[in-house]
């Protein structure tokens, strides 16, 4: 954190060039957030490069005491917020993506029943409110603390509880409390 601050401090000391060492850090991260939201790798890559572009723009707005990637995370799920409501489209997310894909056992029967799960899993997903779909993906698939969840999205620790438990409740209705989620829930 406090080397992102050192850049930060150099580049409103008027070097520019400096803003590129925070891009070259966080550019993979930001891109595999927009993509586990539900966008394609080009979406994401073209949210996250608005998202760099806005966080520059609005450097001197970017609270040092809060961590830089948080601040970060929020312009970049805007962004990608702001394209879902001008198209009203929410991208389906792609399997290949997801860490439920990588994680599964080497056994081929095992590989298809998870990717059978996590199609079902996003289907249902896509049917969720923005705010809790983004509260699930920073949580299980980016795996951030409540804390950093909080940071991120810029409401009390509370909400995040409060979306966290609702979304997993709406989960579980619309999947027909089939037991699917156990391990997420």
């Amino acid at each position: 954190m406090e080397e992102d601050q050192e850049w930060v401090k150099q580049v409103l000391g008027g070097d520019p060039h400096a803003f590129s060492h925070l891009v070259n850090k966080y550019k993979n991260r930001v891109c595999s957030l927009l993509v586990r939201m539900g966008n394609s790798p080009e979406d994401a890559e073209d949210f996250a490069q608005s998202a760099f572009v806005n966080a520059y723009k609005s450097l001197q707005q970017y609270d040092v005491s809060r961590p830089f990637s948080a601040w970060l995370n929020k312009i970049a799920i805007n962004c990608c917020l702001q394209a879902w409501r001008r198209t009203e489209k929410h991208p389906s997310v792609p399997l290949q993506e997801s860490k439920m894909a990588h994680t599964c056992e080497e056994n081929p029967e095992s590989f298809y029943l998870a990717i059978e799960k996590q199609t079902e899993l996003f289907a249902v997903m896509e049917e969720l409110a923005s705010h809790y779909r983004i509260v699930l993906t920073l949580r299980y698939f980016e795996e951030l603390s409540y804390q950093e969840i909080a940071e991120t999205m810029q409401v009390p620790v509370t909400t995040v509880q409060v979306h966290l438990y609702r979304a997993k409740k709406k989960l579980r209705e619309l999947m027909g409390k089939r037991g699917e989620l156990h391990e997420m829930c």
